[in-house]
This record gives structure tokens, sequence and C-alpha cells, in this order.
């Protein structure tokens, strides 16, 4: 006697619609980082044509930011809340101080943000930003 086989086809995943649900991820994932929003420090700029300020020694703010991240004035070390009560204090004697930003290139890059933040919620827009040689 004869045994009959069946011939089956192999099983296959049927990808047809592959390229439609990458098409809609595509879409979807553009769609997506459209809406994100990237937040940063918003800071003023000068005119085009502005001429250059004149600052008075008497009008100036100096703060270093060292390697470990660590807010310097008038070489003193301290945290961002000393400084910040210091800066409030000066801001309100001075009402043309100008705060002079000095980051070392090994500072911790969110050590800047923080500390322009702080300016700005103490309302200060006068700032200068410049790197300082390393040591």
């Amino acid at each position: 006697m004869r045994i009959r086989r069946k011939n089956r086809e192999a099983d296959e995943i049927p990808l047809s619609s592959t390229a439609d649900i990458a098409f809609l991820l595509i879409v979807f994932f553009l769609a997506a980082s459209a809406l994100l929003e990237m937040r940063g420090v918003a800071i003023p700029l000068p005119k085009k044509n502005a001429p250059p300020m004149e600052i008075e020694e008497k009008n100036l703010f100096r703060v270093d930011i060292d390697e470990s991240g660590q807010y310097l004035q008038d070489g003193k070390s301290m945290g961002l809340d000393q400084l910040q009560k210091d800066t409030q204090k000066a801001f309100k004697e001075n009402k043309d101080l100008v705060v002079v930003i000095r980051p070392y290139p090994e500072a911790p890059t969110g050590s800047v943000p923080r500390l322009i933040r702080m300016l700005q919620d103490l309302k200060i827009q006068r700032v200068s930003l410049a790197m300082k040689k390393g040591k």
C-alpha cells in the first residue's frame, strides 16, 4: 500500500504590509519630534551696530567657575545659593551691575546655565560671558 504524502508549502510570514507600517512609524516620529520644544537659556544679545560698552570697574561683579563646578567670587569658593544672596545684595546696591561669568575650560557644562538661570530669576540682564584661561 502506498501512502500519499501531501506536499505542504513552507510557512511564510506575510510581509506585504511591512512597508505600510514602516511608513506610518516614520510619519508618526516626524510629527512627534516636531512637537518637541528644545528649551535653552535665553540670552539677550547686543544689537548689530551697537557701540562697544564702557563699564566702570565698580559696576563689575566677577564670578569664576573652576574645574569642579565651584563658583568663585573675589577668590572665595561658594555654592549657588550663597552666590545668589551675594549677587542679589550687590544688585540692590548697584542697578548698573554687570555680572562677568568666566568658567574654566574644564568646568562642568551645567554650571553656566544654572548660573544664568539664577541671574534671570534675579532680573539681572547685564551679563558678560568669557572663557577663563586654564591654570
